[in-house]
């Protein structure tokens, strides 16, 4: 019953349905990009048959994986403009330290950096370019390897 209200209000909201919203953004995310259909079926992890019935208004996905979808396209087509990329990382690094229970001597060991170097990246003190550059990269990698 969840789910049914759920696309109800989406449908409600946007005064078309959920098709209609993926198309416009798979459309717009062509326009933009100039995707094809065979790198969109690698980017949303869906046969290409499938993103032709999703631009025909038909197809057979669950809730859970057109959410998935939506919150892709949402990402590719508005969301990196708005991040600033020292607070993103800064907010993985925090999410690292919290959910592992490590500490920034034990972070700055893995990525390979002072350990200073890593509190003064959380400070928001100005940097070297390259330091920071490394700690971005780093936590961003290490972040991945380990929820992944």
């Amino acid at each position: 019953m969840g789910e049914f209200k759920n696309e109800a209000e989406i449908a409600f909201v946007t005064n078309s349905s959920q098709f209609d919203y993926l198309k416009e953004d798979f459309q717009e995310l062509i326009k933009e990009l100039k995707l094809n259909y065979q790198q969109l079926s690698k980017i949303v992890d869906l046969p290409i048959n499938e993103i032709e019935n999703l631009m025909n208004n038909k197809g057979n996905l669950t809730n859970d994986k057109l959410g998935i979808i939506e919150n892709k396209l949402a990402m590719l087509n508005h969301g990196f403009g708005s991040f600033d990329a020292r607070e993103r990382a800064t907010y993985l690094l925090n999410d690292l330290l919290k959910d592992y229970m490590l500490s920034t001597d034990i972070v700055s060991k893995m990525i390979h950096v002072d350990e200073q170097e890593l509190i003064d990246f959380r400070q928001k003190q100005l940097m070297d370019k390259d330091i920071e550059l490394k700690i971005c990269v780093n936590v961003i990698m290490l972040h991945f390897v380990l929820h992944d």
